[in-house]
């Protein structure tokens, strides 16, 4: 069948489903025909309606959106209308919600689309215009072709028309490009549409490759001039290709004077680095001292070599190492056995056990409620012992996240981080809640004191330590025992020295001598005398302070503040402590309900355990069901969990 009538056998179809409203089965193409039934309901065929045209404020906001898009879609476009007849051929340029960007043609068939209302700002919505190539490839996103009458309006039988969506390498839309000739023009034309789509969509790709690209040199020079170490490249022909401006600080040298150098010209490296550079393998953290021009410079090196025969040798400055070294090394232990004023027979007996336990090397754990002045205590050992030179390194163990703890506690290679053990190198390490300890620092920890050799999260060199380790506790290590939530060998190690502090309720004695300590540190911060009536400081003397010396400091400095007189009356102290309601029983510091003790101790057991629900499931007695509930039912979700 000929071109001309094809278009009449379609022209016949067309005019019968405008009848009768169907077709016959075959005849007009099945996604064509559904179509054509969705716009009898929106569309009159033989009355072109002008289609909607974006203004004003909309119609910047749908070019500006699309800017990207419409500067490299314009090239591509103006490239091709070029090459063909200008008046046979229009390129339209679509968004992805079919708003026209851009429209390339010339001579009588651009007469006719603008008498159409085609141009910037027009929409192509099936709803208005009727069945056409934007919509049917919008359903497929595949190169679709409509000729005559298979468009609904009749209006566009005058023409065939191609449309290809521009998708990139992500499956992106960004937009569409459609062609139209003439109906009677040759319709190899129609091809355009597609050529451009894929042309535009390889534009997009490369210039986004060329974005990340440059993306990434931004950032890798800046890593390399924000970088606190040095470093310098060379390649397998042993000539200097790099060195960056840290390098050229600590070697004193400048980038011109090197790049193109042979490496063994300029330096004098000891046998370890050469050793290392002769068998390419890797040299981590090593202090070396090496010679460049005569002067010797000390440095702490790291050496790897490159797959391509090449070597970076990275310099890292030993003072700011030793300076962040130093901004971490120690809490100021300001605290002494002299500075504790103790009174009480107990508190007598606590101290006498710690100066015993400070003629031997073995750790030292502190028993007591929180606020009883735990911190206090270690400080005080750490004062009157041998290692009272050295640093006082203190570690919160429950603030540590069980994914971090390790690298916490142990430090890295890379950076490099100290572990805590080596910052508190002939001095102290406190360890606060150590009950907090995943089952994996328990190890680490009890081959640490064993062998007093540590290996940083990251390395396998082993680093000997001297230290003095004091931990300390709020609660029953040998409860965790028996649950099997702490080791039983490490509790044994840091145990040999046992040092249990009374609560305050117990300690009346120096409850009694801290007021009057109190009242004379405000007498001379004040230059006021106060003094407390006789029934004020039974109250104060009853009271149970279940936050022991923690909560006594700071209740009694918000009295004194709100205190405008000179004697400290009993209607001065707030009901709670006069009525020493906070707790009906000597021995518990303050009431919580059931679901908050449960609570607490899932979170615990949990940390404890890694969050490996299945063992944290076995300690508890629990079904791993019910332990999941559990965390579902408190919120409780550090994750990720795990059942290995």
């Amino acid at each position: 069948m000929d071109k001309e009538s094809y278009h009449h056998d379609l022209k016949n179809k067309w005019k019968m489903f405008i009848h009768h409203g169907w077709a016959s089965e075959g005849s007009v193409n099945s996604v064509t025909l559904r179509s054509w039934q969705k716009c009898l309901k929106h569309c009159d065929p033989r009355r072109w309606k002008m289609p909607i045209k974006a203004s004003g404020q909309t119609l910047q906001t749908i070019l500006s959106r699309n800017g990207e898009f419409i500067r490299v879609s314009r090239r591509v476009v103006e490239d091709h209308f070029t090459l063909v007849s200008g008046d046979e051929v229009a390129l339209v340029v679509l968004d992805p919600h079919g708003w026209t960007l851009e429209v390339q043609s010339a001579g009588e068939l651009a007469t006719q689309l603008q008498h159409l209302g085609v141009g910037v700002g027009m929409s192509w919505a099936e709803e208005e215009i009727g069945t056409n190539v934007y919509s049917l490839c919008r359903d497929t996103h595949l190169y679709t072709r409509l000729e005559g009458a298979e468009h609904f309006s009749e209006s566009l039988h005058a023409f065939s028309m191609s449309a290809a969506a521009v998708i990139d390498y992500c499956g992106n839309v960004h937009g569409y490009i459609v062609c139209i000739v003439k109906a009677s023009a040759d319709t190899h034309y129609l091809h355009l549409s597609h050529a451009c789509g894929v042309e535009v969509a390889n534009f997009i790709y490369i210039e986004n490759e060329q974005k990340n690209t440059n993306k990434v040199l931004c950032q890798h020079n800046a890593v390399i001039e924000c970088m606190d170490d040095g470093f310098i490249c060379w390649d397998a022909q042993t000539v200097i290709t790099m060195i960056n401006p840290q390098a050229q600080l600590l070697l004193n040298v400048k980038q011109e004077s090197l790049i193109g150098k042979n490496i063994r010209n300029e330096f004098v490296f000891p046998p370890a680095l050469n050793e290392a550079i002769s068998q390419r393998t890797k040299l981590p953290q090593k202090q070396i001292v090496i010679e460049y021009r005569g002067e010797f410079i000390e440095l702490m090196v790291t050496l790897r070599p490159l797959s391509d025969g090449s070597f970076l040798l990275f310099l890292h400055p030993l003072d700011k190492i030793r300076k962040i070294a130093q901004q971490q090394i120690s809490t100021n232990a300001n605290f002494t056995f002299d500075s504790l004023h103790v009174i009480s027979k107990g508190m007598k007996q606590v101290l006498s056990v710690a100066r015993r336990a400070i003629k031997t090397a073995s750790p030292i754990l502190i028993n007591g409620e929180e606020g009883v002045g735990k911190l206090s205590m270690a400080m005080a050992i750490h004062n009157e012992s041998e290692q009272r030179d050295g640093p006082f390194i203190s570690v919160d163990c429950q603030m540590l996240s069980p994914e971090n703890m390790l690298h916490e506690l142990l430090g890295s290679d890379a950076g490099p981080v100290p572990s805590k053990f080596e910052l508190a190198q002939n001095g102290t390490l406190y360890l606060d809640k150590v009950e907090y300890l995943s089952s994996e620092i328990q190890s680490v920890l009890l081959k640490v004191l064993k062998t007093g050799l540590v290996m940083r999260s990251d390395s396998h060199r082993l680093i000997p330590v001297r230290f003095r380790l004091i931990t300390c506790t709020g609660s029953s290590l040998r409860d965790y025992v028996q649950q099997g939530a702490f080791s039983r060998q490490l509790y044994y190690e840091i145990s040999m020295s046992e040092i249990e502090i009374p609560p305050l309720r117990k300690r009346r004695d120096d409850l009694e001598y801290m007021i009057n300590e109190i009242l004379e540190k405000y007498r001379n911060r004040t230059g006021k005398t106060l003094t407390i009536a006789t029934e004020a400081k039974s109250a104060l003397l009853e009271y149970l302070w279940p936050g022991n010396i923690s909560e006594f400091k700071n209740r009694m400095e918000k009295i004194f503040m709100g205190c405008g007189k000179l004697v400290l009356e009993l209607e001065d102290i707030p009901l709670d402590i006069r009525q020493n309601n906070n707790c009906a029983a000597d021995d518990v510091s303050h009431l919580i309900s059931l679901a908050e003790v449960e609570m607490q101790a899932i979170e615990h057991v949990c940390r404890v355990c890694d969050w490996n629900l299945s063992k944290a499931a076995d300690v508890l007695k629990i079904g791993r069901t019910t332990l999941w509930r559990k965390l579902k039912n408190y919120n409780l979700y550090p994750g990720p969990f795990n059942d290995e």
